[in-house]
């Protein structure tokens, strides 16, 4: 997705648009499941939910009241994709990409994944 950010949006194919919003929606729901995972492995709590899952972290401090909200937009930027799949407004898929609206998640991957191994060197 990276490279998309980097060109000219005005070049993307319907097929590029597709494309995208399936590559959001496995990241996303990627992100999801580490968000989960990460409650679970350092708060020994199962969580369902994706909101469950950062209203637990943000409860905890590992997410600030910002980066909260930000991840709230996302997920429910993924719950259009889903369910929009073919309705999706080609200007905000575009929007998303070319201003790398996602990039939130890459920095808090990184910081879980740091966490977490802490957490395992402890135990």
């Amino acid at each position: 997705m990276a490279e998309y950010s980097l060109e000219n949006p005005e070049l993307w194919t319907e097929r590029d648009f597709l494309a995208l919003q399936r590559a959001l929606q496995i990241y996303i729901e990627s992100f999801i499941g580490m968000a989960r995972y990460f409650v679970q492995q350092k708060y020994q709590l199962s969580l369902s939910q994706s909101r469950e899952a950062l209203d637990e972290l943000k409860s905890r401090g590992d997410l600030s009241l910002s980066q909260h909200q930000e991840l709230l937009k996302i997920v429910a930027f993924r719950n259009v994709l889903v369910h929009d799949y073919l309705d999706v407004n080609d200007g905000i898929v575009q929007t998303v990409v070319a201003k790398r609206q996602y990039a939130i998640i890459e920095t808090l991957l990184a910081e879980w994944r740091q966490a977490l191994e802490t957490v395992k060197e402890l135990t």
